[in-house]
């Protein structure tokens, strides 16, 4: 059994000796969380070992936690007339800002993954930035040639990859066809022919015991109606804990503290829950990134994808051969904008100036306007001088 932490425990216990602990029991993140934002006293090392790549979610995931349940606490301190209302309320403060950190921490890990991509990298490269607009400008020659070369490299008919309502969708697809290997338990098959409702209850139970988690609600396959059962039960409960909106406690109204204690109560652990189904739908959110991820690292690696890739690339590469003065043209639009010869900047990749410079030349290749000669008279007295 692992050992329960105390909050007076965790500046006395060494890093390496909290790792086991914290590893195996959530509720031993959550109080080495706590201490670590409200004890000026915690070992550097623990603190960088929370903020390490690897730990920075499960911290994010136990400050989220540890905000519901602190603020329901205070909630209750300050219905009751409670003397450690003060020191709470600032344990929740503290906490609020780690979490706020770890936030911001996270983002900074995906923003990397996301940066690091090859679809990332692929838009900020100018040649395949011009390939890419030079395939749909011809897109007929284009897919030609694709098929040219699954001919030429025997790749056969090579089954279409459907098109996906959503991600769900798209799990259950990798799970049929082995893209993702996730056995499928006696709790999971349970879970799979179950009702909506023995799915939701499933969730509630799950949500109550943030130490045990039920882990066949985390499969593929049960991801989808997880996230419905959880937005369920948010929209359930939001009108008793006395919440404007199921994505976030709120403050409760000053009515509150003159109501009985038994409906109080009843309030507050309406709060307590909804709290805790709001941490299980970011770890949702978390188990949805983290499997598209491992997905698209796996379609990489199949051969099949990658000879599919070789194929295309060669295609496209011939096309530029066929075009070789349209390839040009689309390289010098986008020539004025690179930091540097054949990369773009990062922020031109998503914004709406590259979209205007795509419509703009895509345009003129359509029109063939980019042949026309420019008028002499059209330039401008500097530009003259400058060509003379």
């Amino acid at each position: 059994m692992v050992e329960r932490l105390q909050l007076v425990d965790v500046e006395h216990i060494p890093s390496d000796e909290l790792v086991p602990l914290i590893t195996h029991s959530f509720d031993n993140l959550v109080t080495v969380s706590i201490a670590e934002a409200t004890n000026g006293y915690i070992p550097q090392k623990t603190r960088r070992l929370l903020r390490k790549a690897e730990w920075r979610l499960d911290w994010q995931d136990a400050l989220l936690c540890a905000c519901g349940e602190l603020q329901v606490a205070c909630e209750r301190m300050r219905y009751t007339n409670d003397p450690r209302l003060q020191r709470t309320e600032y344990r929740l403060r503290r906490v609020r800002n780690r979490c706020h950190e770890a936030g911001v921490l996270a983002k900074k890990l995906r923003r990397n993954d996301f940066n690091n991509s090859a679809e990332r990298k692929n838009g900020t490269s100018s040649h395949r930035t011009a390939q890419g607009w030079l395939r749909q400008a011809f897109s007929d020659e284009y897919a030609g040639l694709v098929q040219e070369e699954h001919a030429r490299r025997q790749l056969g008919d090579v089954p279409e990859t459907p098109a996906f309502h959503d991600v769900h969708e798209e799990f259950a697809y990798a799970c049929s066809n082995g893209l993702i290997t996730a056995p499928r338990s006696p709790d999971v098959e349970a879970l799979i022919a179950a009702s909506d409702l023995a799915v939701r209850n499933a969730a509630a139970n799950d949500a109550k015991d943030q130490e045990e988690r039920n882990m066949a609600l985390r499969h593929p396959l049960l991801l989808g109606r997880w996230e419905n059962a959880l937005r369920a039960l948010g929209y359930m409960v939001v009108g008793q804990a006395r919440a404007k909106t199921p994505h976030g406690l709120g403050s409760l109204p000053d009515s509150f503290y003159t109501i009985p204690q038994a409906e109080a109560l009843e309030v507050l652990n309406a709060r307590r829950f909804l709290a805790a189904v709001q941490q299980r739908r970011m770890e949702y959110k978390r188990c949805v990134r983290q499997l598209s991820q491992a997905l698209r690292e796996r379609e990489r690696e199949s051969p099949l994808i990658v000879a599919l890739a070789e194929a295309k690339e060669a295609a496209s590469q011939l096309l530029v051969d066929m075009h070789p003065a349209e390839y040009a043209l689309i390289r010098s639009a986008l020539r004025p904008y690179e930091v540097r010869d054949g990369y773009l900047p990062r922020e031109l990749v998503s914004s709406g100036q590259r979209a205007q410079i795509k419509q703009e030349v895509l345009g003129a290749l359509a029109e063939g306007s980019w042949l026309c000669p420019v008028p002499s008279q059209s330039r401008s007295p500097e530009a003259t001088r400058a060509h003379e």
